[in-house]
């Protein structure tokens, strides 16, 4: 694993984008300047929030049909066993509890917490992140190649970390 640190956010993403270009290594980056392209990648977790929302709020209407008609069916002032209007909030409810469970659970997956150490925070170059800089941690890759693009784009400082 490699850490580089440069003098500004140009040259981070100048570097970010012709290391991208390797298939075979991973590039992050940490600054307090966002990408310029918007981060790359698009989040997968909207999609696993529709998803569990939807799962809930079906869940929930479900449940609760499951409940009136099959389970204990009541005769209650003359309603039908599937009285579907009295079940929206509580199926609203469980649907946004849905989303919202599966948003957490999703977003601690897709940045890989709760990590608890990572080697790259011993780095020089991650404590001058902390007070302003830029920094690229290349995971995989040739080391000479990698360094070759570091350096074509003027890192101030390449460490190699273990593993």
């Amino acid at each position: 694993m490699i850490v580089a640190a440069f003098a500004t956010p140009e040259a981070l993403h100048a570097a970010m984008a012709d290391l991208r270009g390797e298939a075979d290594c991973g590039v992050e980056t940490y600054s307090a300047v966002p990408p310029p392209d918007g981060g790359g990648d698009a989040s997968v977790v909207p999609l696993l929030m529709l998803g569990g929302g939807m799962l809930g709020g079906v869940g929930g209407l479900g449940m609760q049909v499951y409940a009136t008609t099959l389970a204990y069916p009541q005769d209650i002032g003359g309603r039908p066993d599937l009285s579907w209007p009295s079940y929206i909030p509580a199926a609203f409810e469980l649907a946004v509890m849905g989303a919202i469970m599966a948003g957490i659970i999703g977003y601690f997956m897709t940045v890989r917490l709760p990590r608890l150490y990572d080697p790259v925070d011993e780095a020089a170059a991650m404590q001058g992140v902390m007070t302003g800089g830029h920094a690229i941690v290349v995971r995989g890759g040739t080391d000479t190649k990698v360094r070759a693009i570091l350096v074509r784009h003027g890192a101030l400082t390449i460490e190699e970390i273990g593993p």
